[in-house]
């Protein structure tokens, strides 16, 4: 539909926001009744003192803490030379607990330490989050591998996607903004993250309308580690790595890395600097059969081998500046460069027609990635009541560039035929991004949020390659131009002391076009889409809650989907994009039971219009007297919904032994087909993660986790069952200015990829293996400033020092 901007514009001022939350005040003096200036502010579970918020004070003493959950709680304030100061609160509705006396502390200042331990896991609202210092077995990972130790979350190592409770569709974002990245270019940015820069990853199943409506099945969000220390510190951290095998040898990593904070009076900043490099493995037996009718014509078994290294630097720099009480300005740069060469050798028993014919496949690539955020943020103040308004603006740029050298061997009745292929392919994105968020009480009962996004990518796909004639190399391109204009309002409304209701309706309309060099259309789209969200939360007891949710998400074709030229990744086979794919829309209803603030039990339903898959087909007139595989993306006529249950059961053996378990299952419904390709099925799904940790002394702690999942349907492809486990040992050196981490990942070398692909004229069975068995170690170290521990910059939402900024 053709859509106005101005009614647009109009349309996005309309207003509402989050359910059953209010907002805690106050003012914190010393012992001369004189502002306590950046006193440190928590708020934590009543039951076992585990941290929920943080803030802190402002130069005058004010602080606030907004978005939190309707309960009884601790507050907790300490600065440094003062006692720790306790108060119980009972939080009803917004509250202001008037000024706050602290009393002198006796101890030296060098004996203050206010320090928070931090659980594993923990979940908030709509967030299952993961605290990565709080596992000795995330460190010393890139942040692809970090996503396999996510309650839930799996990582396809064949294609290297993400999934969450084994559903595609997950929108990754980095700091709370969207990455617009391409899932081949979000995996290669993934690995140059290193797992000590990141504090935390949020899992959003089940997002309000103030977030992107991208991402069907889940949100993930990686929260990187941003300054927390008043005045200056410093921390260095390095980390060694080893892996052998038999059969393929060994594979050495190590990584560096420097973070610097200065916080003092108006301004913060933070910078950081860190290298990663690694050798790895990759590993493939795959076996397939090509039809033509409801006859085998050829069946290909290949055994492959990828041997690589990687050197990435990522670096961090960000400064914010408090103009006063009411006004902050912030900027932030971002950047990583990675340099990725692989050398892969297949080899390949080719049956048909009578005819065995013996295939070595070698292939050498050059591959480099360069990745860069700028971001400029602004936060006002109108009052004390938490009328606040955000603003950012991102430029993203993504540069790629990568060289395939391919040297083909057959032999075949003792003869031997070489060919060779190339293949060059620039690939240059940038990405403008432009949002606003607005959030106010409208009462002490009622809080308004309303917000607007306009975003322009910009992708060019420049591919050069000579299998079409064997000979001179051939170039292809394709410019893809997408623009997404976004409006939401939310409205929270406590409708009594135990019951909370939130409305939420955002809308989005998307503009994208594709064209070749000479500027003729090759696609082109232009639709508007309306998500609503509901969340309704009844407190029926004390220690039990429950909470009713309806969303509507989306999940749309990238620029690869819609890229019309053959794209080649091998001798034999090439993707092919689809200029008429629709996106696939999502509904969902949720019901969630929660006990004592710890645990979940979730029940949900999802039904999937336009659904879109890979789908394979055979290619016979490319090149005469070859077949290729050809991969594409379809819209998939037919029903596709399931029903699914997860839980969280987090709980303490002992005072020294914590157990945590996530469970998630569920029913896929799936029915539909492609020519004579269907997919009928009503299939049991099932996953276990476990996650125990052992302290056993004030300095000392371990670690076993592991997960298991039973595989599933997806389009026409069905995974098998996967797992795998870790261990690892953590202690503090150096009255805990050091930190030692061990793990041994995958110890059993348990985890492979194992999938079936099944066309009308493929059958594709494989089974796929990595660099998963690890022995790292990892050392940091704080020097500085390391006690008192504050936020880098108060929290407008109570989104640990995010706030609203980049949420929509």
């Amino acid at each position: 539909m053709i859509f106005k901007p101005t009614l647009f514009v109009l349309f996005l001022l309309i207003t509402i926001q989050t359910f059953g939350q209010s907002t805690i005040s106050g003012i914190v003096v010393d012992e001369k009744k004189q502002a306590a200036s950046f006193a440190n502010i928590l708020i934590l579970n009543e039951k076992d003192s585990t941290m929920l918020k943080g803030a802190v004070a402002d130069v005058d003493g004010n602080f606030t803490v907004s978005q939190i959950p309707h309960n009884s709680y601790l507050l907790s304030i300490t600065a440094i030379g003062y006692k720790k100061y306790y108060q119980k609160i009972d939080v009803r509705a917004n509250l202001n607990v008037g000024s706050i006396q602290l009393a002198l502390e006796s101890k030296n200042l060098a004996e203050v330490e206010v320090t928070v331990k931090k659980q594993l896991i923990e979940r908030t609202g709509d967030k299952m989050i993961m605290n990565v210092d709080a596992s000795p077995v995330t460190s010393g990972l890139n942040g692809l591998e970090l996503m396999e130790k996510v309650p839930g979350v799996t990582v396809d190592r064949n294609a290297e996607t993400i999934k969450v409770n084994g559903k595609a569709g997950v929108m990754v974002m980095i700091d709370d903004r969207k990455t617009y990245l391409s899932e081949e270019q979000l995996a290669n940015f993934l690995k140059t993250l290193k797992s000590d820069d990141i504090d935390k990853i949020e899992v959003i199943t089940n997002p309000s309308a103030r977030y992107d409506a991208s991402g069907t099945t889940a949100i993930i969000n990686i929260k990187t580690k941003k300054g927390k220390n008043f005045g200056t510190n410093y921390i260095i951290d390095m980390g060694v790595g080893y892996s052998n095998y038999k059969e393929y040898g060994s594979f050495p990593k190590n990584s560096q890395g420097i973070t610097m904070n200065a916080k003092k009076g108006k301004y913060t900043v933070y910078a950081n600097l860190s290298r990663n490099y690694m050798t790895w493995l990759n590993a493939a037996n795959e076996y397939q059969e090509l039809f033509k009718g409801d006859q085998v014509v050829e069946t290909r078994k290949n055994v492959g081998k990828s041997l690589g290294s990687g050197e990435s630097w990522s670096s961090k720099f960000a400064f914010d500046y408090d103009f006063s009480k009411s006004t902050s300005l912030g900027v932030s740069l971002q950047g990583a460069i990675s340099d990725n060469p692989l050398d892969r050798t297949t080899n390949q028993v080719n049956k048909q027609e009578n005819v065995t014919q013996l295939l070595e496949m070698i292939r050498n690539r050059d591959y480099t990635n360069k990745n860069f955020l700028i971001n400029t943020h602004w936060k006002q103040n109108f009052d004390t009541s938490g009328t606040v308004l955000n603003v950012d603006f991102d430029i993203i740029v993504n540069r790629t560039k990568s060289n395939d050298r391919f040297q083909t061997s057959t032999v075949f009745e003792s003869q031997t035929d070489l060919v060779k292929n190339q293949i060059i392919a620039p690939d240059n994105a940038l990405t403008y991004v432009f949002k606003a968020d607005f959030v106010k009480n409208l009462t002490k009962k009622v809080k308004l949020e309303t917000g607007l996004k306009t975003s322009f990518s910009d992708n060019e796909k420049d591919f050069n390659d000579n299998f079409r004639d064997n000979g001179a190399l051939v170039n292809s391109y394709f410019r893809f131009r997408q623009n997404i204009y976004a409006g939401y309002f939310m409205l929270n409304a406590e409708l009594s002391k135990t019951l909370n209701l939130q409305l939420g309706l955002r809308g989005e309309q998307t503009d994208n076009s594709g064209k070749d060099r000479d500027g003729v259309g090759l696609s082109a789209q232009n639709y508007f889409n309306l998500f609503p969200t509901l969340s309704l939360n009844k407190k029926v007891t004390k220690d039990y809650a429950i909470s009713f949710g309806f969303s509507r998400r989306i999940n749309r074709p990238d620029a690869n989907n819609y890229n019309t030229f053959n794209r080649f990744f091998s001798p034999q086979q090439y993707s092919r994009g689809n200029p008429n794919l629709l996106p696939s829309i999502q509904n969902k209803v949720s019901l969630t039971h929660t006990i004592k603030d710890a645990f979940s039990f979730s029940f949900d339903y999802v039904k999937v219009d336009q659904f879109f898959s890979d789908v394979y087909d055979l290619d016979t007139t490319f090149i005469t007297g070859r077949r290729y595989i050809r991969e594409s993306v379809e819209n998939v006529n037919g029903k596709i919904s399931w029903w699914s249950f997860s839980t969280s059961l987090p709980f303490n053996l002992t005072k020294w032994w914590n157990v945590n378990i996530n469970i998630w299952s569920g029913i896929n419904v799936y029915n539909y087909q492609r020519e004579k390709a269907v997919v009928d099925v009503n299939q049991f799904y099932s996953g276990l993660y476990l996650q125990q940790t052992f302290t056993l002394n004030k300095t000392l702690s371990a670690e076993i986790s592991g997960y298991i999942n039973s595989g599933e349907t997806w389009g026409f492809e069905t995974s098998k069952a996967q797992g795998a486990f870790d261990l690892g040992i953590k202690k503090f050196l150096w009255d805990k200015k050091g930190t030692l981490k061990i793990s041994i990942q995958d110890p059993a070398d348990l985890n492979r990829y194992k999938n079936v692909a099944r066309t009308t004229e493929l059958t594709s069975a494989g089974e796929y293996r990595w660099d998963n068995r690890r022995l790292r170690i990892n050392f940091t170290y704080n020097f500085g400033n390391t006690n008192v521990k504050v936020n880098q910059r108060p929290s407008d939402n109570g989104n640990d020092g995010g706030g609203a900024r980049g949420r929509n």
